[in-house]
């Protein structure tokens, strides 16, 4: 069985890093590491709900591991050998994209649909489908979506023919879908279809020691990689220890690495890494003051510190994260607004994003493409 600083993996975890070395290769191995009782708990319910083929909806904060965690349920399942499908939610736009992907269109359904398209329920049939961030589903799609759970059948778009597929789905949130539902941005009978078994990944600051253990494993993998051993002193353990991980393993996981590669000898010291922490509660957790009189700092807050010391723009910090489902559409919103306050124009947003003049266009498109309306602008044309 394999081991780590914290002893030996549960059977659960072992079972799925084999797993998915056996599917996808090492480069792809899920490792859940970590034996606290929150974790412990996590994988035993993964183990059980996995032999269902009732509806999973995974819910915790970003960067927790909830991609990971579908993956895991889908090998553990006896579907691990059919296909197992992907789906970012917050691509797809209001309209009729969502519906067109996630469930096909008949040829001529709409303009450019110049042939029949078999969607990605269609093609996970018989496996898994994981819909990462639900609550940015667009409500038209909810409707379809709901059916297809209700009944097992959909049509696609533009076609009369109902079809039937095999599939079992896996929803992730970061966001409170409850708190929507009051809002009407969210079905509530869609909610009751998917929530049929509940697993909620714990954030970092809520895993005891697990980051100790954590920090090892992700060391170890890079001395692997780069036949270099290397590890933290006592006083950047004691940095990090005081640090809350509003990113949580991910940002864990870039720190560590950092660390890695900016040390010059063989110990890591927290000037090696303090540029990936958000500087504020770098300095606070050092000189040990109370966490409770620490002012709370959101992954947006980080981005746009990022952005505004001049390090990145906007494609770097926003986009790339948003189209590999790290932020949500929620969060861009967030960002975008918090510096619309200030300019008051898109020409100055897309300054303030330290984008070049040219490319207002292209910005201006994806604000249009994901629905992401923005507060304070003085109009459409940023004059």
């Amino acid at each position: 069985m394999k081991k780590n600083s914290c002893g030996e993996l549960s059977p659960v975890a072992a079972k799925i890093r084999d797993l998915s070395v056996a599917k996808w290769g090492e480069d792809r191995a899920i490792e859940i590491v970590g034996g606290c009782s929150r974790v412990t708990e996590l994988l035993r319910k993964m183990g059980k709900f996995a032999q269902f083929d009732e509806p999973i909806l995974i819910t915790g904060p970003s960067g927790v591991g909830k991609e990971s965690v579908a993956s895991s349920c889908h090998l553990l399942s006896p579907r691990s050998n059919a296909p197992y499908i992907s789906v970012n939610c917050p691509q797809y736009g209001e309209g009729n994209l969502s519906v067109s992907e996630l469930f096909g269109h008949k040829k001529g359904a709409y303009t450019g649909a110049v042939a029949d398209h078999k969607g990605l329920f269609e093609t996970a049939d018989g496996g898994t489908i994981f819909l990462d961030e639900i609550a940015d589903l667009p409500m038209n799609t909810q409707v379809m979506l709901l059916r297809a759970l209700a009944e097992g059948e959909f049509k696609r778009f533009g076609d009369s023919t109902p079809r039937r597929v095999n599939v079992r789905v896996i929803a992730a949130t970061n966001r409170p879908l409850k708190s929507l539902i009051a809002t009407n941005a969210f079905r509530d009978d869609l909610y009751f279809r998917l929530c049929y078994f509940k697993l909620e990944v714990p954030p970092l600051k809520k895993r005891a020691e697990d980051w100790r253990c954590l920090v090892e494993h992700f060391l170890r993998k890079l001395e692997c990689k780069y036949k270099v051993r290397k590890e933290f002193s006592k006083k950047a353990l004691e940095v990090l220890e005081g640090y809350p991980w509003p990113g949580n393993v991910r940002e864990l996981r870039s720190v560590v690495t950092m660390g890695y590669s900016m040390a010059e000898g063989k110990v890591i010291q927290p000037e090696d890494f303090e540029m990936a922490l958000d500087d504020g509660v770098t300095a606070m957790g050092v000189v040990g003051l109370d966490p409770v009189a620490q002012p709370k700092h959101t992954e947006e807050d980080e981005i746009l510190n990022r952005i505004r010391a001049k390090r990145s723009n906007f494609w770097d910090e926003v986009y790339s994260p948003f189209m590999n489902r790290d932020l949500n559409r929620q969060q861009v919103r967030t960002i975008l607004n918090n510096v619309m306050r200030d300019c008051r124009s898109y020409k100055g947003l897309i300054s303030e994003m330290n984008l070049p003049a040219t490319d207002y266009q292209k910005f201006m498109d994806f604000l249009r493409h994901h629905k992401l309306k923005v507060s304070g602008s003085a109009n459409s044309n940023g004059e």
